[in-house]
C-alpha cells in the first residue's frame, strides 16, 4: 500500500498500462467511471498499474449481464478480485451495494495532492463532459466550482472540433501558434464560426490554435477566482499541449501536469482503498 510520496514515485517508475492479465490480486484497486473511459489504478504491492477501457466496452464485457446488483467479471477485466476496491464517477451507483464509493471531488483531490505534495493549490480537472476547479488550502478542499451544463471546453468538444477540421487529435493538441480569434464558447456556434473562418481561407492550424486558446481562456476564467499560484492540471484535456501552453501564457500560475493526468481520479480511489485496507488490518490487530 502507499505509505508516502517517495514510495509512490518509486512505484510509478514501474507503472504500466498493459492489458496483460494480472495473476496476483491487487492490494488496492481504484475504479473511475468516466464519460468516455473507465480508468483503473491498481496497487500491485511492487508497482502501480494503470488501465483504461472504453466505457461501453466495460459495461458490455466486464459486468455480469442482468445481475442485480451489478457484479464485475474479473476475468474479462484482467484482474483477480482485489483486497480492497473504491469506486467513483458516473457509474459508481452500479457497484455501490458491493463496494465503497467516493465523490469525484474527493477522488481527484486525493490523487492530485498525493502526486504533487502540495497543501495549497488549485486543481483544474477537465474531462470528457465537464470541468471542475478545486481550491485546496491547508491540505483540504476549501471550495470548488464545476461546469457540467455546457460542452464547450470539455474533452468531447475538443474531439468534435478536431474531427470537424479533419485533424488527428494529437496534432490538433499541438496547435498554438497564431490562434485565430474564436468569440463563441458554445460548441454549436463555435463550429459555425470555424466555417466562416474556413471560407476566408484561414489555415487549419490557426483554427485549431484558436479553439485551444478559447478552451484555455475559459478554464482560466474559472481558475482566477482563487488566490493561489500553484495550478495542478488533470483529466484527459491535460494531455492537450496547446491548452497547457495557453494556461501558462494567460496567467502567472505555476502549472503542473502529472505523468498520468487522466488517471488521477482512479489513483485517488486506489489511495482510499489502501487506507481502508490498512485500517482494516490495524483493526484486526486491535482485537
Amino acid at each position: 500500500m502507499f505509505s508516502g510520496r517517495k514510495q509512490l514515485a518509486k512505484k510509478a517508475s514501474g507503472s504500466s498500462t498493459s492489458r496483460k492479465t494480472i495473476l496476483d490480486p491487487p492490494l488496492a484497486l481504484g475504479l473511475d467511471f468516466g464519460s468516455r473511459y473507465v480508468k483503473l489504478a491498481a496497487d500491485l504491492g511492487g508497482r502501480l498499474l494503470f488501465r483504461r477501457l472504453d466505457s461501453l466496452d466495460f459495461y458490455r464485457n466486464c459486468l455480469v449481464p442482468g445481475a442485480k446488483p451489478s457484479r464485475i467479471k474479473w476475468d474479462s477485466l484482467g484482474f483477480p478480485p482485489p483486497r480492497s476496491l473504491v469506486v467513483t464517477g458516473y457509474g459508481k451507483h452500479l457497484l455501490k451495494q458491493q463496494f465503497p464509493t467516493i465523490t469525484e471531488i474527493r477522488a481527484i483531490f486525493l490523487g492530485a495532492r498525493h502526486v504533487s505534495g502540495w497543501d495549497h493549490f488549485i486543481l483544474l480537472e477537465m474531462g470528457g463532459q465537464d470541468t471542475k476547479v478545486l481550491y485546496v488550502k491547508e491540505g483540504r478542499v476549501f471550495d470548488f466550482v464545476t461546469n457540467d451544463r455546457c460542452a464547450a471546453g470539455t474533452g468531447r468538444y475538443l474531439e468534435n472540433m478536431a474531427r470537424f477540421l479533419k485533424l488527428p487529435l494529437g496534432a490538433f493538441g499541438r496547435c498554438w501558434d497564431d490562434p485565430v480569434s474564436i468569440s463563441h464558447t458554445c460548441a454549436i456556434f463555435g463550429e459555425s464560426e470555424l466555417i466562416g473562418h474556413l471560407l476566408e481561407g484561414v489555415p487549419l492550424s490557426r483554427l485549431a490554435a484558436g479553439v485551444n486558446a478559447s478552451v484555455g481562456r475559459r478554464a482560466l476564467a474559472m481558475v482566477r477566482r482563487y488566490p493561489c499560484q500553484n495550478l495542478m492540471f488533470v483529466g484527459g484535456v491535460a494531455k492537450n499541449q496547446a491548452v497547457v501552453h495557453f494556461l501558462r501564457q494567460g496567467g502567472s500560475h505555476r502549472v503542473r501536469v502529472p505523468s498520468h493526468p487522466q488517471f488521477i481520479g482512479a489513483l485517488g480511489c486506489c489511495l482510499e482503498a489502501g487506507t481502508l485496507l490498512r485500517n482494516e488490518v490495524l483493526g484486526s490487530y486491535a482485537l
